[in-house]
């Protein structure tokens, strides 16, 4: 019987789905059968467009469409949980399989708390993530550093400290670290992420912990919800997925690698930290970065926990229309929303045009508010900070007439 907690060596048992998916094709195969058995009506996940640099968001409704997104992408930098909530107001109802990163995981709890998304619709299916790239990052690192024609490259992953670049007959490698001192490698949100292991997820899964004769075709899951074992005995009793108990010595090297990545994501997160002037010198700091901004709105639509149907930042009373820059309001605006929240997903950074470092800000932020009041953003207890002591509309938007728990915020804290 599968139980929370256990963890497995997974593949698919179909011999095609195996070989073109990655680590023995367990993601894939577990779609597969999922969709063809009609649990869930379906799939989010990520695709690969016209090469590795360019990765887009897909729904799958038949199974047979599952082969086309097999495999890993490490420039694939968009986040699917909005995708996913404007998906799901389109379609009320359908049960889905969501595909996903650390970040993306946790964006997803977030909305959910915001009654945005009902979980008991998903199974989350997590991804162990070392971090992503952005693609034009990556094309000029390819050339610049690896001395090679971008679109001669077939995969960039990382392994073992190392970011390797295969070509169709050779494999390059160059330590991770040292590629990032010189501002190539991972996006910066990436590097001070602490998520790499998803156990938000009902199963959570990589390579992370296969050893010996698994290497290379077998995929290391651990089941992390009641959900996540009943989803994944259904596809043993199904034979779509085979799975034996994980080796012991792969599980404590899984560990291992998760606390050195963990223990090397603290120190990025130090020292870009270190960069932001503190106290008052941080509010001149935002107010001359943000100077640059041209309210082009890529930052509220890149943030997935941006969904409110009257935009505060768009009120004429808070933020004068037409006015660029417009006034730091807006920023406070956006701040005062999600701050505590923040996923640090990167994507406010990541789309701005004016290079704004929004993502290093705001996580700083949502850092400061977790060691206050002890919430933490994307994990399954607990209510988002800020959003429970906003202006009463906000409130009854996403709560509805339950305001007398902002008074158990402060009693809680021993304020009131």
């Amino acid at each position: 019987m599968i139980r929370s907690g256990d963890v497995y060596y997974a593949w698919s048992t179909d011999p095609i789905i195996r070989e073109g998916g990655s680590s023995g094709g367990f993601v894939s195969g577990l779609l597969v059968h999922l969709l063809e058995s009609r649990i869930v009506d379906a799939a989010v996940v990520m695709k690969k467009g016209a090469d590795i640099y360019d990765a887009s968001m897909a729904v799958l409704t038949d199974h047979h469409e599952v082969a086309l997104c097999s495999g890993s992408l490490y420039c694939g930098t968009l986040l699917n949980a909005k995708y996913l909530y404007r998906y799901l107001q389109s379609n009320p109802g359908q049960n889905v399989a969501v595909v996903v990163k650390g970040c993306e995981a946790k964006a997803i709890i977030e909305l959910a708390k915001r009654n945005r998304i009902n979980l008991d619709n998903l199974i989350l299916i997590g991804l162990n993530c070392s971090g992503t790239i952005n693609p034009i990052i990556a094309r000029k690192m390819v050339r610049q550093r690896y001395g090679l024609d971008p679109d001669t490259v077939g995969s960039i992953y990382f392994a073992h400290g190392m970011c390797q670049v295969e070509t169709s007959d050779t494999m390059y490698s160059l330590p991770i670290e040292d590629l990032e001192q010189e501002g190539y490698g991972r996006r910066l949100c990436c590097q001070r992420c602490q998520t790499r292991i998803p156990r938000q997820c009902d199963l959570v899964c990589g390579d992370w912990g296969v050893i010996g004769e698994y290497t290379g075709n077998t995929t290391c899951i651990e089941v992390c919800s009641k959900k996540g074992a009943v989803t994944l005995e259904s596809a043993i009793n199904n034979h779509a997925i085979m799975v034996e108990a994980a080796d012991p010595h792969g599980v404590e090297a899984r560990s291992r690698v998760e606390e050195a990545m963990q223990a090397l994501s603290l120190k990025c997160r130090t020292d870009q930290f270190s960069k932001i002037p503190p106290g008052d010198q941080l509010l001149k700091s935002m107010m001359l970065d943000m100077s640059r901004c041209i309210k082009c709105y890529q930052c509220t639509e890149g943030c997935p926990l941006c969904v409110c149907e009257d935009c505060q930042t768009k009120k004429p009373w808070l933020v004068k229309p037409g006015q660029v820059p417009p006034p730091f309001m807006f920023h406070l605006i956006r701040a005062s929303h999600i701050a505590d929240s923040c996923i640090n997903c990167g994507q406010c950074e990541e789309r701005c045009p004016m290079e704004i470092p929004n993502s290093l800000y705001m996580h700083a932020l949502q850092t400061e508010l977790e060691t206050m009041f002890g919430y933490h953003a994307g994990e399954h207890r607990g209510i988002p900070v800020v959003s429970k002591v906003n202006e009463w509309e906000e409130w009854e938007h996403n709560y509805g007439n339950t305001f007398e728990k902002v008074i158990e915020v402060f009693r809680d804290q021993g304020e009131y």
